[in-house]
């Protein structure tokens, strides 16, 4: 056939060009047909192709990976429901899911809510997360998603709340013991505070709240004040249990010196445990006088002894001195006398009598002592049968006060008997001699009187 321009082609030549073009297209669309039919009539393999895809190509990339994510075994947890449908659901129930692989946390008296209703989900990830275990949170962050978290906002917050640890002191998931807690009673503090387990270890008297927990008195997340307490001041604490010992000290006139330091009830009484009753820190007496070591005046400007020491240099003491109980005569929180004492005891040297103004006294010592003018048997101090106390005491306008002639703490005389007396700004020596029946005083610049117990002495 004629090729030349403006001649005609052979139709049998176009026929062979466009037939290659017509099986190709043929061709594709087969295909196209085949590979629709895969896509609606085969299932998809849950494995790697899950998280090299385009669908989940982020899935196990986090710092803690879930060990089925990271070996690429999506079936091992999921299944696909509906082959034509790209849709993978649990193989069976999260809570039994989960326990296929780790233990059964949930048997403990204690459950977590989340793991009561097998929620695992409710704190893990079941595929990644940046936290360990594929927690949903870091720390108390998860915790507080539904715990309040005003419990860690106080100005001391408790050591693992502050270094977002709930687990240390609480379990996750189950616990033999109430709020989920790591240990029964004080045993979940003691995993920490150890010293204080040994300094309360075979002590006699132990504080209630110590034997109830630990929380009685110290909050275990935070608190405004300091060791947690839930009060600003120990005294503030104290008084929620020893309402007797508030009303008490509200009424009374003279407050005990300990009560206004800031140490308040703490500057006697150990908080925990003690040697010694009401957990005093030491022996009663020496307790009193790791204060009472030095002069100091008193708050109606009246001086304080230095206590410990005229017990050292003075042997003979009074009664209660020697029974090393000074609560005998001092009420240890406060009083409505001067100097906390239990009753009324004058000061003064002199005053007419009055059974009210030995009130102290008469606590232990028999008010006939001074009522009785006449005694063979009442008190050694006579003169045959005269009861020179009776003398001495009922003198009006001058009766003696017992503070006239005895010191109440101690003295180098015997019968406590004071070495000096006031006169004005002056202390004049009392020149007391006691011999085998009686005795002599020679008080100021008086002449001597003395007295005989079965020789009654006629004095000027």
């Amino acid at each position: 056939m004629d090729t030349r321009k403006g001649k005609k082609k052979h139709p049998l030549l176009t026929w062979l060009k466009i037939c290659p073009l017509i099986c190709i297209t043929g061709l594709l669309a087969l295909e196209a047909g085949a590979t629709t039919a895969q896509a609606t009539n085969v299932s998809i393999k849950a494995g790697e192709s899950c998280s090299t895809s385009e669908c989940h190509k982020s899935m196990g990339k986090d710092k803690f990976v879930h060990g089925p994510v990271a070996s690429g075994d999506c079936s091992f947890c999921h299944k696909q429901d509906k082959k034509d449908k790209h849709i993978f659901q649990p193989i069976k129930s999260v809570e039994s899911l989960c326990y296929e692989c780790h233990d059964k946390l949930n048997n403990g008296s204690v459950v977590h809510k989340p793991v009561k209703e097998g929620k695992c989900t409710g704190c893990h990830d079941p595929h990644q997360s940046a936290n360990k275990f594929q927690l949903k949170g870091a720390g108390p962050a998860l915790c507080f998603r539904c715990h309040d978290k005003k419990i860690s906002g106080g100005k001391f917050v408790h050591g693992p709340v502050a270094a977002d640890g709930c687990s240390v002191c609480h379990s996750p998931h189950s616990s033999d013991s109430p709020k989920l807690l790591m240990a029964k009673g004080n045993d979940v503090c003691y995993s920490c505070h150890s010293d204080k387990e040994e300094e309360f270890a075979g002590k006699e008297f132990v504080h209630g709240p110590v034997s109830d927990g630990c929380i009685k008195c110290h909050s275990p997340h935070s608190s405004n004040f300091k060791f947690n307490l839930p009060a600003e001041s120990t005294q503030a604490l104290c008084f929620t249990c020893h309402t007797d010992k508030k009303n008490e000290i509200a009424k009374v006139t003279v407050k005990h010196g300990g009560l206004t330091t800031d140490r308040g009830c703490l500057a006697c009484h150990n908080p925990h445990v003690s040697k010694f009753p009401q957990q005093l820190d030491m022996a009663p007496m020496d307790l009193c006088l790791t204060c009472h070591n030095k002069e100091y005046k008193h708050a109606d400007g009246s001086l304080v002894s230095n206590m410990k020491l005229l017990l050292e240099k003075n042997k003979n003491h009074h009664g209660p001195i020697i029974d090393k109980d000074c609560s005998a005569c001092h009420n240890t929180h406060g009083s409505q006398n001067v100097r906390i004492l239990r009753g009324n005891f004058l000061q003064k040297f002199y005053a007419p009598y009055n059974p009210d103004n030995f009130q102290l006294c008469f606590t232990c010592h028999n008010d006939t002592l001074v009522k009785d003018a006449k005694t063979t048997t009442l008190t050694g101090f006579r003169n045959g049968d005269q009861n020179l106390h009776f003398l001495h005491v009922n003198k009006s306008p001058k009766g003696r006060t017992c503070k006239a002639c005895h010191d109440v703490h101690a003295t180098k005389n015997p019968k406590h008997v004071t070495d000096t007396v006031p006169f004005g700004a002056y202390q004049m020596p009392v020149g007391f001699v006691k011999d085998k029946n009686g005795g002599s005083c020679l008080p100021g610049c008086h002449q001597q009187f003395k007295y005989d117990r079965d020789k009654k002495v006629k004095n000027r």
